[in-house]
């Protein structure tokens, strides 16, 4: 069996092996759409719809809605972020519409899936049609409410939604982690008191810097957020573990820290964190949550590519971290964060004459 094949899912098998397609047998697979339920897709590396009630279907499906088999099939199709990728057979060929690229699903004409089956290679579609790779997590409405219930305030990393979701995402103001430029003020506590002395001096820094984060030790996230409730949406850890669960005696997980309303956490540059096994489920972790990870290296340096896809759109897996001592308030980069003490922010202010 061919082990690069085409999965052509159709109400119409005929018409494909006729003219004028003459597509080849060898080269492609026929079937009926409940009947992906039941296949693997670890030979396909395209899959083409045509059917003509899949409208109705997609309507289900992005309502987050499988109740017969056709819905459930291709639900199950559309979230395996490492399957092939999707395709709805049109008659001419024009940008797929924006609820097509939610679904991850892009429009393909006849003359280009014979190029497509006859090739040993995915197709490769000019830029204007809007072709974006199907490799991010697909989430519905419900994942968006339980996401917010668990104190997610922002979308796992890449995330694709569903319109429905979109919807609800935005009726929830949970949006996705910005590209912008960050400061990270780390706040010394040594008491919840001493803490409670910062008040006036931490509020004024987050009134005047709009991207300033605090990085707040773990034991005292807790005590940060009850005497500064509306600055929990802005706090970073200083580190995060890499396990779902378990014992891990004076560290806090992923979980842990969203259900304390971090924005994001630093992953050390130290062993056992760059271990390549150790930073893949940290990563994974972070964006099934919604934690912004930040980190002096480079996933390349940390021996890690892997972790990263071919789209340029993974690069947001993690968020460049500078410190204040190697940056010039002068000279800043556009996106990224830094480090900074109260006498860089003096400087910066002085720079944008505030």
């Amino acid at each position: 069996m061919n082990n690069n094949q085409v999965l052509i899912i159709t109400d119409n098998r005929d018409s494909f092996f006729a003219a004028p397609l003459f597509l080849s047998p060898e080269k492609c697979r026929i079937t009926g759409l409940s009947s992906t339920r039941y296949l693997g897709f670890t030979n396909i590396r395209a899959v083409v719809i045509d059917c003509a009630g899949i409208s109705n279907v997609l309507k289900k499906v992005s309502l987050g809605i499988c109740d017969n088999e056709e819905a459930l099939a291709l639900w199950q199709m559309l979230i395996d972020t490492r399957g092939p990728k999707l395709y709805m057979l049109v008659d001419k060929m024009q940008r797929p519409s924006d609820e097509m690229l939610q679904l991850g699903i892009e429009y393909i004409i006849a003359s280009e899936l014979k190029k497509l089956v006859e090739s040993d290679d995915n197709l490769q579609v000019s830029k204007d049609s809007g072709i974006v790779e199907r490799s991010k997590q697909l989430l519905t409405a419900d994942d968006i409410r339980s996401l917010h219930q668990r104190g997610v305030r922002h979308l796992p990393s890449g995330s694709r939604l569903t319109p429905w979701a979109a919807e609800v995402a935005e009726s929830l103001n949970l949006k996705a982690t910005e590209h912008k430029l960050y400061f990270i003020l780390p706040v010394i506590a040594t008491s919840k008191e001493h803490l409670a002395s910062q008040h006036e001096h931490l509020f004024s820094l987050a009134s005047s810097y709009t991207n300033l984060l605090f990085m707040v030790n773990e034991l005292y996230l807790p005590v940060f957020n009850n005497l500064f409730p509306s600055l929990s949406g802005r706090t970073v850890a200083p580190s995060a573990h890499w396990a779902s669960h378990g014992a891990f005696t004076g560290e806090t997980s992923v979980q842990m820290l969203v259900d304390q309303r971090c924005f994001g956490a630093i992953i050390p540059a130290q062993k056992p964190y760059l271990e390549q096994e150790n930073l893949k489920k940290q990563i994974q972790l972070a964006r099934e949550h919604g934690l912004a990870l930040f980190c002096t290296f480079t996933l390349a340096s940390a021996g890690t590519c892997d972790i990263i896809a071919t789209d340029s759109s993974d690069n947001e897996t993690t968020i460049p971290l500078y410190h204040s001592e190697v940056v010039n308030p002068i000279d800043l980069p556009k996106t990224g964060a830094i480090v900074v003490n109260n006498e860089f922010l003096q400087a910066f202010a002085l720079r944008k004459g505030n």
